[in-house]
This record gives structure tokens, sequence and C-alpha cells, in this order.
């Protein structure tokens, strides 16, 4: 959890979650897309619930590279330290856009679509809910959070799950997306670019925290990606070495930009 940012507490919706809840209950959509954080092209890298569990308490991953069995694989080596499964499910389209979509098209400076289309996997969306291990202490990180795992593009899909369902996130994360050979057909870092645009331009606002960073050295993040965020809050080591810079659209109380966590 970042002390630039507010923790909040855990909601009665995720408190109350279990299996049978989880199988049987309505999904609750707007509950996970309200103050989530959004990370297209994520592959499964666990930075963002590291860094944030506890500012933020709902993850919604998504990346078209990666089958169903390599994200279960994933979860259970080296899933979250300090953390257990304790319910998960698959969700469908319907559930997902319960009153369809309709996505943006991309203009030929956008990029290819087509490009990287053997990379695609078989679509698939799974939701999982940890909750921290009872030998761990509270200071570990929040006692659950939310993680909905999406196998698709990830413009189309926040197209889909935001703008269509008049949500927005309260964070993005542009994280060594892959746009030049890492399999993504469109810049998520240049803000004419379909992405950018489709979050910045949705009708009822922009996320409020950018996360920017990669591998490399922390200077080379030391500008954002996306000029509407000016307000470095702090730096976050990324596992594996590299950097990634919390942006604001506005500056934060007690802010540290120096800080690394």
């Amino acid at each position: 959890m970042l002390h630039e940012l507010p923790g909040i507490p855990a909601p009665r919706w995720l408190i109350s979650l279990s299996s049978t809840t989880m199988a049987n209950e309505p999904f609750p959509l707007h509950e996970l897309l309200h103050g989530s954080l959004y990370y297209p092209s994520s592959g499964f890298d666990g930075d963002p619930v590291r860094h944030l569990a506890g500012n933020i308490l709902s993850f919604v991953y998504v990346d078209y590279g990666h089958s169903h069995d390599e994200f279960v694989s994933a979860l259970e080596t080296p899933g979250f330290r300090g953390y257990n499964l304790i319910a998960a499910r698959s969700v469908t389209e319907s559930e997902l856009t319960p009153n369809g979509w309709r996505h943006t098209l991309p203009t030929r400076s956008d990029g290819d679509p087509s490009r990287y289309r053997n990379w695609i996997k078989k679509p698939f969306c799974s939701w999982s809910v940890f909750q921290r291990s009872e030998d761990v202490p509270d200071s570990h990180g929040p006692s659950r959070f939310s993680l909905l795992y999406l196998c698709a593009d990830g413009v189309a899909a926040f197209q889909a799950l935001y703008v269509a369902n008049s949500a927005v996130p309260k964070a993005v994360a542009v994280i060594q997306p892959g746009h030049a050979f890492g399999g993504n057909w469109t810049d998520y870092t240049n803000p004419e670019q379909l992405l950018a645009r489709s979050v910045l331009g949705n009708p009822i606002g922009a996320p409020e925290i950018l996360l920017y960073g990669g591998i490399g050295r922390r200077d080379f993040y030391r500008e954002p990606c996306w000029p509407d965020y000016q307000s470095l809050l702090c730096f976050i080591d990324k596992a594996g070495g590299g950097s990634i810079g919390v942006w604001s659209k506005s500056a934060q109380p007690g802010s540290q930009p120096d800080a690394v966590r």
C-alpha cells in the first residue's frame, strides 16, 4: 500500500464473498469496475497488486497473449505472496457487457490490429478473490482483494468494460506494454493512439492515477507517457529490475516525488 494515496476499507460485497455466493449471486460488475486498477498487456505482473493493494482492492488485468492454462499455473506459482485463493469462477461475455458495446475502430496511425494475430490466445475471463493468510500480519496488505483477468485486447476491453458500462477506473497501468517487439499492435504509451484516446476520452471521466514504467533506469520514466498526469507521487520498484512512476492528475497532499517503495 502506498502512503501517497489514501487507503480504503474492504467493502461489504468483497468481505461477504465465498465460493457459494460467487457461483450463485449476480456478477457484481459495477462494484469490480468502480475504483479499480486497469492493466492492459499485464501478463502475470504482480507489481500493481504488491504495491497498491489497500489503496485499491479490485484489479482488472487484460492480456491476449496468455492461455487459460498459463493463467491457472501463474495463480498457483508464484501466486500472490501472503494470500490464498478462496474463490474463483469464469465470467461470461454477457456478464461483462450486459448492455452490449460498440468498439471504436482504429485509425491507420494507431497500428494494425492483425499484426500479431498469431499471438492471440483463446479468449476467457476469470474472476478470483484472494484472502490474506492467517499467519501474515495486517501490515502485509488488505484482508482481501479481487482480480478479474481477461484474455482480450487491452483497448477493446477498456471500451467494453468501462466506456460501455459508464464506469471509470481509479488507476490505469502502462508498464512495459510491448509495442515494439512484445506482441502489442498499438503503442499504449502514445497519448495520440487508441488506448489513451479511449481512456482519457471516456465520457464519464479519466482515471486519477497513471502507473508508467518498465525495465530500465528511473531517469527513463521521469516524464509521464500521457501529459494529462503531471504530479509525480513516487516511484515503485519493478520486480526483476526497473522502475514504475505513480502519477496523478492532481497533486496529493504529503506526496514524496523521490520516494521508492
